[in-house]
């Protein structure tokens, strides 16, 4: 999908973007680099995808958390 910057640096999400991912005017957003991409996400309420991510990135640590420790940490995260 291609796009344009406009004069103003601003982008336009194509309306089927906004509507799969439920945004809306003031709708926060994460942007990311990524090497050399650009990645925009969403920020909003957990999903099991970014549950699962949070899990996957736990076991990195030593004194593992619980489930219940990251829904906690992910609410301070989005809230």
């Amino acid at each position: 999908m291609i796009t344009k910057i406009s004069k103003g640096y601003q982008i336009t999400i194509p309306a089927g973007v906004r509507h799969r991912f439920g945004l809306d005017i003031g709708t926060p957003i994460d942007i990311e680099e990524r090497g050399r991409e650009i990645v925009i996400k969403p920020v909003g309420k957990a999903t099991k995808s970014s549950l699962n991510e949070l899990f996957k990135e736990s076991d990195k640590y030593v004194n593992n958390l619980t489930p219940e420790q990251l829904e906690e940490m992910e609410k301070d995260i989005y809230d």
